[in-house]
């Protein structure tokens, strides 16, 4: 084919049934042959079966072995087409085995044959694991134990915006299952590392755990759910706010003149929307009061995520006393 014909058949979409053609007359050149006896190798995986109640895996098992088989080049053929859709697998009974156990592969299997489980149909003939020799069995008590997630994720705010309150995390515990000696020792697990940047809004994301642990330890989660409420910042005047009078002893009456005040406070908007003038605390510390001297600018306290305040009217609280009668 010349190349101005070869560039009109991948033009006009012919190329194609031509890699189809030489598909079929390879395999059809295979099928040929195919009654000859061949030696090939299949990477099969291994299961464990039969663990005793209350036991499990005390380390990772090698999860798949190289087996050597003998068969037609038909059903090695077969067998390259269809082994990724077929149960094929080799089987470890641990029914026995109480704590420790060395299999070595080739006498195990030929021995026990009947685990070496090829589906019905593929005619192949086990001959050998190439790889691995051996499989180091260990066995160790079954364990659930409940671990705490810690976040490892920061929020920063964009200018103008604030985070009320704390972030959340969820589920806040998780649990771990497997072996007793290695989670005995875990008290918590961590989410990876992430940080959001010029937040605008409130944050819901989910988090990955980091489950450093060898396969054979389970977690009941393998993320978490990650909150932060995100508000921009505004202004709110609190009014009728207000004033305690603090440690008046028992044979005196003491009263704020006057009794209330109002100030400033700086916040989420959606947060200081919810305030009211209980969460706010005014108050007067009449101990700190001396002869003569019945006017102080009282103490503020305001809740947490209340980002400033500023304002305070009237910015001094007089303090009118009266002795009761002994």
């Amino acid at each position: 084919m010349n190349p101005h014909t070869l560039s009109k058949t991948i033009e006009e979409g012919h190329l194609s049934v031509w890699f189809g053609a030489f598909f079929f007359a390879v395999i059809l050149w295979f099928f040929v042959i195919s009654e000859h006896m061949y030696n090939y190798v299949v990477e099969m995986p291994i299961e464990v079966r039969n663990i005793r109640e209350g036991k499990t895996l005390g380390g990772e098992v090698t999860p798949t072995a190289d087996v050597r088989f003998s068969a037609t080049g038909r059903a090695f053929l077969k067998t390259l087409l269809l082994k990724s859709v077929s149960d094929f697998k080799l089987v470890l009974d641990l029914e026995r085995v109480s704590t420790e156990y060395d299999f070595y592969l080739n006498d195990y299997f030929d021995k026990y044959s009947q685990k070496v489980v090829v589906p019905s149909g593929f005619e192949l003939e086990f001959v050998e694991v190439v790889r691995p020799d051996s499989i180091h069995i260990s066995l160790d008590d079954y364990m659930i134990k409940p671990v705490t997630v810690v976040s490892r994720v920061t929020v920063e705010p964009a200018a103008g915006y604030i985070m009320v309150g704390n972030s959340n995390i969820s589920p806040g515990t998780i649990e771990l299952k497997g072996p007793r000696e290695i989670i005995m020792g875990v008290e918590t697990v961590e989410t990876f590392e992430r940080t959001f940047r010029a937040v605008e809004a409130s944050v819901h994301s989910s988090i990955m755990l980091q489950l450093d642990f060898p396969r054979v330890v389970e977690a009941s989660d393998t993320s978490a759910l990650f909150r932060a409420d995100v508000q921009s910042i505004g202004e709110r005047i609190m009014s009728e706010v207000s004033v305690k009078i603090l440690n008046i002893p028992d044979n005196i009456r003491a009263f704020a003149n006057p009794s209330t005040v109002s100030l400033t406070v700086t916040g989420g908007v959606q947060f200081i929307a919810s305030l009211g003038p209980s969460d706010i605390y005014v108050s007067l510390d009449y101990n700190e009061f001396r002869e003569g001297d019945l006017s102080r600018e009282p103490v503020v306290k305001v809740p947490d995520d209340v980002l400033d305040w500023r304002d305070l009217s009237p910015k001094a609280i007089e303090l009118t006393i009266q002795r009761l009668p002994e």
